[in-house]
């Protein structure tokens, strides 16, 4: 079967005490739109299957991808981001004047001042998506709108790297793994973005 590990779409960067959960901001919404047309036009083959976080940024995707598509969406808690729950979005990010200072506090449990277990999202998001590709037709194509933590978990999984912060997926870019039977996991490709062009 073929995933397709899709980062949501962008959203707005918040700050809100009571759980930072944003929605896509208005080039967000452009970028959602813009993906649902390269699936609708067979950019990647027939898709068979739709599988979102729970998260809004990733529902709010997979919506545009819905209504074009004519696809059930199932929900999967697994493959939510490790910000869940946090009182902000986006916002630590403007702390970091370089990726490889950011991935250096993301691999060892920080971001900003927020704290997470890199293990456990790890164990959780590599759960989640391992049981949509196992529950998959073997000639399928799964479309799956996740996060760019949990396409990093996936993909250290399947490269077998002790990193597990390692790549900055573009917002609702493609990244394709082929999966044969129960144990053989092929990278195709990362960070396809072509559609926005």
């Amino acid at each position: 079967m073929e995933l397709l590990l899709i980062r949501h779409a962008r959203p707005h960067h918040i700050v809100d005490p009571s759980g930072a959960d944003p929605a896509l901001d208005p080039d967000g919404q452009e970028q959602a739109q813009l993906l649902a047309k390269a699936l609708r036009g067979g950019r990647h083959g027939e898709i068979h299957r739709l599988v979102s976080s729970p998260m809004r940024r990733a529902r709010q995707t997979a919506e545009f991808v819905r209504s074009t598509l004519s696809l059930p969406v199932e929900f999967d808690d697994r493959i939510a981001e490790l910000d869940r729950g946090w009182t902000t979005y986006g916002v630590n990010l403007d702390a970091y004047p370089t990726r490889s200072l950011l991935f250096h506090d993301m691999n060892s449990g920080r971001l900003g001042e927020n704290t997470f277990d890199p293990d456990a999202f790890r164990e959780r998001a590599v759960a989640g998506v391992e049981d949509i590709v196992t529950a998959a037709d073997d000639d399928s194509r799964v479309a799956v709108v996740c996060h760019g933590g949990v396409i990093n978990a996936y993909l250290a999984h399947i490269l077998g790297t002790d990193r597990l912060f390692f790549t900055f997926p573009t917002y609702t870019s493609v990244t394709r793994v082929h999966a044969h039977g129960d144990e053989l996991r092929e990278l195709l490709s990362v960070n396809e973005a072509d559609h926005l062009r």
